[in-house]
């Protein structure tokens, strides 16, 4: 029999939520009182992933993009809808952002390394001081990288600006656009993020690099995908991925 804190604990430590200075506030953020059998998982903690989540029977939600951002002022309007249903179904709540992005076994970005199988990764993209993102070797063309990005349901928007050959990728996913300046500072041939801003078109032309926005969403599947299996093995519980995908 497990439950809930034993588990916040174990990916607590698993994801170092202490060691990044993030607007989320990572950890569990909803607690319920019930034994975990099974685990839902999930990038956003918004209320149609909630409804799936109790229809499938799970006890136990962790999503990338939790529910409290920056302290929770009001329990009120959206916020009280979401909670209020959080307790009336007994679901709890853990959230990983920026320790799921940077995790170097488990996290987005090195789940997506792997996904273009990068050599010689290191760190890249710099938050707060921290790097969340991987840069890594290759030797293949825009096209093919495209093709495996595609066959895995990812966004085809693309600034094909630099080389049709590929030896260096840099990645940060999601939110990355303005992580874009430093991917043209380390040469790189390629920048793989979620989704654009407006600089993004002359800074990518200027410089000749390309750059793919494969989803914000689309992006950031791949940290909650890999928990799954090591939860399930650690646990002994149930596991379901829910899909709730977003255009932007």
């Amino acid at each position: 029999m497990v439950n809930v804190k034993e588990i916040a604990k174990y990916l607590d430590q698993e994801l170092d939520i202490t060691g990044f200075e993030d607007s989320s506030c990572n950890g569990l953020q909803v607690e319920n009182v019930e034994e975990i059998k099974k685990i839902g998982f999930a990038v956003d903690a918004c209320k149609e992933t909630f409804e799936k989540a109790v229809n499938c029977g799970c006890q136990m939600l962790i999503t990338h993009h939790g529910m409290i951002w920056n302290g929770l002022k009001y329990i009120k309007g959206n916020n009280y809808q979401k909670l209020k249903y959080l307790f009336d179904n007994n679901l709890s709540l853990y959230a990983a952002h920026l320790p799921l992005d940077a995790h170097n076994k488990y996290g987005n970005n090195a789940q997506l390394a792997e996904l273009l199988n990068l050599k010689d990764l290191k760190a890249f993209g710099y938050h707060n001081g921290k790097a969340i993102g991987f840069i890594g070797n290759t030797d293949t063309s825009l096209e093919e990288i495209k093709k495996i990005l595609s066959e895995k349901g990812m966004k085809d928007f693309t600034l094909p600006f630099g080389p049709e050959n590929i030896k260096k990728v840099a990645i940060v996913s999601g939110c990355g656009a303005k992580e874009a300046i430093q991917a043209v500072a380390v040469g790189a041939d390629l920048y793989l993020t979620g989704e654009p801003k407006h600089g993004n078109y002359h800074l990518a032309k200027e410089n000749k690099i390309n750059i793919i926005f494969g989803g914000h969403y689309e992006t950031e599947v791949w940290g909650v995908k890999a928990l799954m299996p090591l939860l399930k093995e650690r646990f002994a519980v149930e596991t379901e991925f829910i899909d709730v995908p977003t255009p932007i």
